[in-house]
């Protein structure tokens, strides 16, 4: 009687994260075929998920809802915290430069996040977890993994500031601004340290942008 209750949603998460890692997956390969960037998110992981799901197992069931979770509540308060890890005015130019593009990375945002709220709600059902409950198993609360996921935001935050702030970041901008003058705007993307038998080698990204063009200025020194 319990198998007819959990199995069912079970399979049916499992049937929608296979097919959306398959897509994925098929995706990723016409990307790198025709030389187009794109960061895959579920691929591979998602199809061994689905496959698992689908397959009645309860361990996937909680792995899969404690990373649906961390990862839902991590872009969540990734967006939140954006300001202080890109400025608004570089967000705004992308928008106004790319709209389609931008568009479209909203949108599979936007499908991520559902994807990803309706498996937790789906492996956290009530049937689920007394499935869990009477094989023996914990029964995990969701807010170490939102915790987790709220956290890992603020610690990237709290990074970006520190790095924005930094000598290093100083420098790297006024490099730039020799290169392109005041008609731009600035930001330190990214910076590397790298120790090396000749010294620190510090190198990164600051982009570049105005109204009409954004850029990105590779820079590279050794201390």
């Amino acid at each position: 009687m319990q198998s007819e209750t959990y199995l069912p949603i079970l399979k049916r998460a499992g049937l929608v994260l296979l097919n959306v890692g398959l897509l994925d997956i098929g995706v990723m390969i016409y990307c790198i075929v025709n030389a187009i960037s794109y960061t895959s998110s579920f691929n591979i992981f998602a199809v061994v998920g689905g496959v698992f799901l689908m397959r009645g197992n309860l361990i996937a069931a909680s792995l899969v809802r404690w990373l649906s979770l961390f990862i839902a509540a991590a872009l969540i308060s990734v967006v939140l915290v954006s300001p202080a890890l890109q400025p608004l005015g570089l967000i705004f130019t992308e928008f106004k430069l790319n709209p389609v593009s931008t568009m479209l990375g909203l949108g599979l945002f936007a499908g991520a996040m559902v994807l990803l709220v309706w498996l937790s709600r789906q492996l956290g059902s009530p049937q689920v977890l007394a499935a869990r409950a009477a094989a023996g198993r914990k029964v995990r609360n969701p807010t170490l993994p939102v915790g987790l996921g709220v956290g890992l935001a603020l610690v990237l935050a709290v990074v970006s500031l520190w790095v924005q702030r930094s000598d290093a970041a100083a420098k790297a901008i006024q490099a730039a601004k020799a290169m392109h003058g005041a008609s731009y705007e600035y930001h330190v993307s990214s910076l590397n340290y790298r120790n090396t038998n000749e010294g620190t080698f510090v190198s990164g990204v600051v982009t570049v942008w105005n109204v009409h063009e954004v850029k990105n200025v590779p820079f590279q020194w050794h201390d």
